[in-house]
């Protein structure tokens, strides 16, 4: 168990980052030679495309992990649903593409949401081949498909811009080739193979605990993007621009640990499931790691905010910063809520899943409610919404599999407080020698310092830590 879990980390991680890298650095060149509308115009589209996914995996994922055997057959029923579901939805969007365009007042909108919503199709074709290779702790080929994936929709990307003068069209192109690619992949050289026979007796087994995961997907689509609603319907395409690009690129960190932590953590917990105390333990150290590496990464990002999008993104970027610096304080506490509530749903507590996530959301939505005329004011009570709502969690945890508040609090305190220091740090090389570096040489400069100073940090709480604490 703990070799397979070090692979799947391995590879699992080698996806997450790599992909990242990948989406970081077509991101940056696209920004560079894009501008704030033709951002906007695709942050409009992002929420249906992604409800669309959403309804079409309909939970089925985490549930047929989760369960201990899964048929050829039964794997092919799941295949006909979800090719059925995107094939119904995409009828929909697509006669109702003057209507979006119409409600955001963005007449390219009808042209752009037709092609764009062809990558629904594209992506039901993928989940089984997804389902039965996670379940198997194959993150190898996943790694593989999705990295390339991202290198061949990301060049086509910048030739269409750089050779053909193509603008918000390229992005549209880069989102379907990437599913493209990687489903062609997994049908190549995933272990699944289709049959014609299929068991749907299944999709009514698993729908009892997937439904609530379906909700709570479908909720949390909604409210992650209303923002994208309320800035498009009530403010200019270029703030949608600012948003959605600010967005993106704080996803991209906390998108990585989370999904990368997780991803594993799941299958690892469910394959413990017998053995309560080995999956408590376990819980406690994935637990540690992600905070290890969350809370240093968000801090130096939002300590370093200003320079980094003026040197990598150009100044014509820098009224997105503000939205960043909030959407990061978000997002540091997002890969411990994942973690916590795939600890309830391993142990079978999918209803309370939903509820958590339900009251997340309602404490965002309430949030909006006070806050709605002005997009600085929404990110901050977002940030605090995060924030109660990761509490709540850790209480329900406790209650559920005995893993108390206070050990969850003193596993991630140490590397919270060291990464606040190492913020501080930041700023005081940024006081200390602003007027004698240039910006990229401050820039490194307190990238270097923050490196060394949480490194050490790191060594040294490993070397005092009891054998079960230790991080490696």
């Amino acid at each position: 168990m703990k070799r397979n879990t070090i692979f799947a980390l391995l590879w699992n991680g080698i996806d997450k980052v790599g992909f990242q890298v990948i989406a970081l650095l077509v991101g940056i060149f696209t920004a560079r030679l894009l501008t704030p509308k033709d951002f906007g115009l695709m942050g409009a589209l992002s929420v249906f495309t992604m409800l669309s996914n959403i309804l079409i995996e309909s939970g089925f994922t985490s549930a047929l992990v989760r369960r201990p055997h899964n048929t050829r057959e039964e794997y092919t029923a799941i295949l006909y649903f979800n090719l059925s579901i995107s094939l119904f939805l995409y009828a929909i969007l697509f006669f109702s593409a003057p209507f979006i365009s119409s409600f955001f007042n963005m007449p390219e909108l009808t042209n752009l949401s037709r092609f764009l919503f062809l990558t629904i199709i594209v992506n039901s074709l993928g989940i089984v081949q997804t389902i039965v290779l996670t379940k198997e702790l194959s993150f190898r080929l996943l790694s593989v498909a999705n990295l390339i994936a991202a290198i061949v929709a990301g060049a086509v990307t910048l030739v269409l811009i750089i050779f053909f003068s193509f603008d918000y069209w390229a992005l549209a192109w880069q989102v379907f080739l990437q599913s493209a690619v990687k489903v062609l992949i997994l049908w190549i050289f995933g272990s699944y193979k289709l049959t014609f026979k299929a068991h749907f007796g299944v999709v009514k087994e698993v729908f009892s605990f997937s439904c609530f995961l379906l909700l709570t997907s479908l909720f949390n689509a909604i409210v992650k993007n209303i923002y994208n609603i309320l800035i498009g319907r009530l403010f200019s395409v270029q703030q949608l621009g600012y948003y959605s690009q600010a967005n993106k690129f704080q996803q991209i960190p906390s998108n990585v640990v989370a999904t990368t932590m997780t991803g594993v953590a799941f299958p690892v917990l469910s394959k413990l499931r017998e053995n309560t105390d080995r999956q408590v333990q376990y819980f406690s150290k994935i637990l540690r790691l992600t905070a290890c590496v969350i809370f240093p990464l968000m801090l130096g990002m939002f300590a370093v905010t200003d320079s980094l999008v003026s040197l990598v993104l150009t100044d014509k970027w820098l009224p997105a910063v503000p939205m960043f610096r909030l959407l990061i304080l978000a997002a540091i506490l997002y890969p411990l809520h994942s973690l916590n509530l795939n600890f309830i749903l391993v142990r079978g507590y999918s209803k309370i899943n939903f509820y958590l996530d339900l009251t997340k959301n309602v404490l965002i939505l309430t949030s909006i409610a006070f806050s709605f005329t002005n997009i600085t004011l929404m990110l901050l009570y977002f940030s605090l919404a995060s924030l109660f709502s990761y509490i709540i969690d850790i209480f329900v945890v406790q209650r559920i599999t005995g893993y108390s508040v206070w050990k969850q609090i003193k596993n991630i305190l140490p590397f919270a407080v060291a990464s606040i220091v190492m913020l501080l740090m930041i700023f005081g090389v940024a006081e200390c020698f602003s007027s004698e570096l240039t910006q990229l040489q401050l820039l490194c400069f307190q990238v270097f310092v923050a490196m060394i100073f949480y490194a050490c940090f790191v060594l040294l709480i490993n070397y005092c830590a009891s054998t079960e604490q230790k991080l490696f």
